[in-house]
Formats: C-alpha cells, sequence, structure tokens
C-alpha cells in the first residue's frame, strides 16, 4: 500500500464513520484517493462508501453477491444487534432529519436530552417509576452516541443527530416503518371504539 494510502484507510478503519468537518485533511485524502482506496479496500472484503454531499464516509462489508470470485470474506466489520428501543430512536431521529430538511436550510440537526425522552417515551411501556423509565432512554442514548448516530455538542444534554443516519436507515425503512405505524394506530382505534 502507497504511503498516500495508509493514513485515509487507518482513519476509515478505526473511526467506523469519518466526517469531513472532523478531520478536513484527512477527508481530502480519502476523496483524492478514493479509486486506490476502494481497489486496496475490496481485496479484505470492504467497500468504501464516499457520501460527499452530507460530508461522510465509511467502510462496509461487500456483499457475497458483489465479489467477482464469489469467494466468501470473513466478515471484518462488527455488526451491532440493535434492542428494539434503540432501533426505534434511530428511525425516528431519521425522521425528525428529513422533516428537518425539508423545513430549514440548516443541514443540523440539534436536540437536547428531553427532546430525545419526549421523542421515544410513547413508545415505550408506561412505568410507575419514572426515574426508571428516564435513566433507560438515558442509557439508549448513550447507545446511540456509541453508535457514532449522535454526537455530544459542547452545551450540556444537547446532541446533534449525525448526517450518516440516512444510510443506516433509508427512505424505504422510514417508509416501512410508518406504514406500520398506522396500521398499529388503526388497529388501536378499531379496539378504544369497541
Amino acid at each position: 500500500m502507497s504511503d498516500a494510502l495508509t493514513v485515509p484507510v487507518v482513519h476509515l478503519l478505526k473511526a467506523g464513520v469519518l466526517y469531513q468537518s472532523d478531520a478536513p485533511a484527512v477527508w481530502e485524502q480519502i476523496t483524492s484517493h478514493q479509486a486506490a482506496i476502494g481497489d486496496y479496500l475490496s481485496v479484505i472484503g470492504l467497500d468504501v462508501v464516499i457520501d460527499r454531499a452530507e460530508g461522510y464516509a465509511y467502510v462496509r462489508q461487500q456483499d457475497l453477491d458483489s465479489r467477482d470470485d464469489g469467494v466468501p470474506v470473513p466478515r471484518l466489520v462488527t455488526r451491532h444487534r440493535l434492542s428494539f428501543p434503540v432501533s426505534l430512536m434511530l428511525v425516528l431521529l431519521r425522521g425528525r432529519l428529513a422533516d428537518g430538511d425539508a423545513d430549514s436550510a440548516d443541514p443540523r440537526l440539534v436536540l437536547t436530552r428531553d427532546d430525545l425522552v419526549e421523542m421515544i417515551r410513547s413508545f415505550l411501556p408506561p412505568r410507575s417509576n419514572e426515574a426508571q423509565l428516564v435513566d433507560q432512554i438515558d442509557a439508549h442514548i448513550k447507545k446511540l452516541v456509541d453508535l457514532k448516530a449522535l454526537r455530544q455538542t459542547k452545551q450540556t444534554s444537547t446532541y446533534e443527530v449525525r448526517r450518516h443516519i440516512k444510510a443506516l436507515v433509508d427512505a424505504q425503512v422510514l417508509n416501512d416503518f410508518n406504514d406500520l405505524l398506522a396500521t398499529y394506530r388503526d388497529a388501536a382505534s378499531a379496539k378504544d371504539d369497541t
């Protein structure tokens, strides 16, 4: 591997998701050497994904179907099994990001901890102890920070929703979720009527 590729490849493998705003010099190397980085990573069964419009890049495991030789490669990128509340929060955050993109010229979506708690609270089973519920939601928020879907800002209890959520939760998943919610709402209202 050439010296010009070492730094961007190591950053991509370590960062999980690398944002242009977080490392402008590395971002420039990634975009300048995109083809060479892609060729190198494909040898170890990875694809590089670069979204120039949103300003982020990451690596993902190749599908077996996308490999020319059809030889299965051991999984290098770790898969994370997410709990239902964390998955639900990702979908809800993706919806809020879409709404924010439609309503505002600001590319950043910043939410407070209270916003996040209120967003998910109605979807979780009620608890007799409100503090336990909020503690549980805080644990889900921490998981999303660990997954880099949220980034804590310099303000206390304020989080930026990261743009790569669009790659994790695409428009089809969002649409399917909205259809599922509509089905649940219809079933709940039919139950209330009887």
